[in-house]
């Protein structure tokens, strides 16, 4: 499981390698969030030219290059070369000691996760099925899309805007670029050291959501202890701390203030729904718990994170039968659909009816009676192998 974060990334700079619709959307982000962006590719999508000639992007027009990530707060990696994403990730984190670390499609070189996320006017909320279901993922934020509305900052994070001159576009810009909303992420913690300073109960509830990520956590309770640099994570509990700019901490108290804070949580093993508000006021706050207790009464405790595991457990398989990344797509789509007699039945990812009774994959599994369709699913991926 992910642990979930948002990032404070005003004015930090942050480094994306890469030129294709993957870059494109980390550079996107990286600037609604308020940071410095710089690109480096010989080439570039005809969106990123836009925003270059538009000033938005500093963009070093050629390949990566040994040093390039020195100096940088967050760096990824989204290059069409396996080689390239991991020379890339040694640099920056092994040798460079750079925290945030993202290699596209490469869990083991990464030290977050980007997270699907839905925008609204007061709200963010980020979507992670813990690198599962990407398709799970996107079906559960169209669901929040189309539940609570999005607004101009969320049609321009998540569909990119073809370069047109019309006011209505560059206000859209504009307001999405002013915004600095926080960036969501999801820390991949196993065996990572993490150190809570303090003993309130918003750190006890931290220090369990840590442990269910894998985390090795170091408590300490005297808060007047300094910030150790060699921990992955810091938790403290105090109203002003001073820390290096590069450091990962999250001020408990005041956290606006820190690199990172945990936003309000909704988890289901790896299904993990983050909700934070997009100003630090008390009415915002407010809102965004009221959506927290509105998406839990959805998603917690209803099967979706057994339903992931069961998903996840078919993606070694399916890697190596499945020859392209478009058929496994599209192999993943047809299981969530699918009943037991091999139908396609979109019932209970419409969301529509939670007491949807069906016999689909979801309710299947949900109800521990997974071998009423596995002959089905073994059928399916050796035709998609075949074709």
């Amino acid at each position: 499981m992910f642990y979930p974060a948002f990032l404070n990334l005003q004015g930090k700079k942050c480094l994306v390698v890469g030129a294709g619709t993957v870059a494109e959307r980390k550079t996107i982000s990286l600037l609604r969030s308020g940071s410095e962006v710089h690109l480096i590719s010989p080439t570039v999508t005809r969106h990123l030219h836009d925003l270059i000639q538009q000033g938005h992007i500093s963009w070093f027009k050629r390949q990566f290059q040994d040093g390039d990530t020195t100096g940088f707060f967050l760096v990824c990696a989204a290059t069409n070369s396996t080689q390239t994403n991991t020379r890339i990730f040694k640099e920056a984190h092994t040798k460079n000691g750079i925290d945030l670390v993202n290699v596209v499609d490469v869990v083991p070189e990464c030290t977050f996760a980007a997270t699907s996320i839905v925008v609204l006017e007061k709200v963010s909320i980020s979507i992670s099925t813990s690198g599962k279901s990407p398709a799970v993922c996107r079906r559960i934020r169209e669901y929040i899309e189309s539940r609570f509305c999005q607004d101009v900052i969320n049609c321009f994070a998540e569909k990119p805007l073809a370069p047109k001159s019309t006011e209505k576009t560059s206000e859209g810009r504009k307001q999405a670029f002013n915004s600095k909303l926080p960036y969501p992420i999801g820390f991949l913690l196993t065996n990572r050291q993490c150190i809570t300073i303090g003993k309130s109960n918003k750190l006890s509830r931290k220090i369990n959501l840590l442990r269910k990520c894998g985390a090795k956590v170091k408590m300490e309770n005297d808060n007047t202890l300094k910030l150790n640099s060699s921990a992955f994570l810091t938790f403290a509990d105090v109203e002003h701390q001073e820390y290096c700019g590069s450091q990962l901490v999250e001020l408990t108290r005041n956290p606006m203030r820190g690199t990172f804070y945990t936003p309000l949580a909704i988890i289901d093993r790896g299904l993990v729904i983050g909700i934070t508000p997009n100003l630090d006021s008390k009415s915002e706050w407010e809102y965004a718990k009221q959506i927290q207790i509105d998406l839990s009464t959805q998603f917690e405790n209803q099967g979706y994170g057994h339903f992931l595991d069961f998903l996840g457990s078919l993606r070694p398989q399916v890697m190596n039968s499945i020859p392209t990344t478009t058929k496994r797509k599209k192999f993943f789509e047809d299981i969530i659909d699918q009943n037991s007699k091999g139908e396609k039945e979109r019932c209970c990812f419409d969301f529509s009816n939670s007491g949807c009774a069906n016999e689909c994959t979801f309710n299947l599994v949900r109800t521990h009676r997974t071998n009423q369709i596995q002959k089905e699913i073994q059928k399916k991926i050796q035709t998609y192998s075949y074709n």
